[in-house]
Formats: structure tokens, C-alpha cells, sequence
């Protein structure tokens, strides 16, 4: 048991390092390549913008979908 506990100890905080990673990464990849090869600054702006409101409308979503009643 004790060694399982230690496991998760090391691997939780390892995953959210990688998915943190992954995020920033993508977005930051995302969002210089659309700086660079579209509209410069406002592709950069509307997607965003884009993102500020559609995550947290799917995460209201969801919740009235999956959450507790």
C-alpha cells in the first residue's frame, strides 16, 4: 500500500506538469502561427476571445448536463 501511495505522490504531480506543458505549448504554438502567417495581431484576438468565452459556456454546459441536480 505504502508503495503505491509514493507512486501516486510522484505521478500526479508529474501529470499536471505534462498537461500544463501541453497547454502552453499549443496555445503558444497556436497563437504564433497566426500571428505570424494571418492577420497578425487579431487572429491572434478573436481566437482568444474565442476561447475565453467558449470554455467557460462548455464547462456551464456540462455541468447542467452532467452535474448533480
Amino acid at each position: 500500500m505504502e508503495k503505491l501511495r509514493f507512486k501516486r505522490a510522484l505521478l500526479f504531480p508529474l501529470l499536471a506538469f505534462v498537461t500544463v506543458f501541453i497547454f502552453a505549448f499549443g496555445l503558444g504554438t497556436i497563437f504564433t502561427i497566426l500571428n505570424e502567417n494571418v492577420v497578425k495581431e487579431w487572429a491572434v484576438v478573436a481566437v482568444g476571445t474565442a476561447i475565453t468565452v467558449a470554455v467557460p459556456t462548455a464547462a456551464y454546459l456540462l455541468d447542467r448536463r452532467f452535474g448533480q441536480p
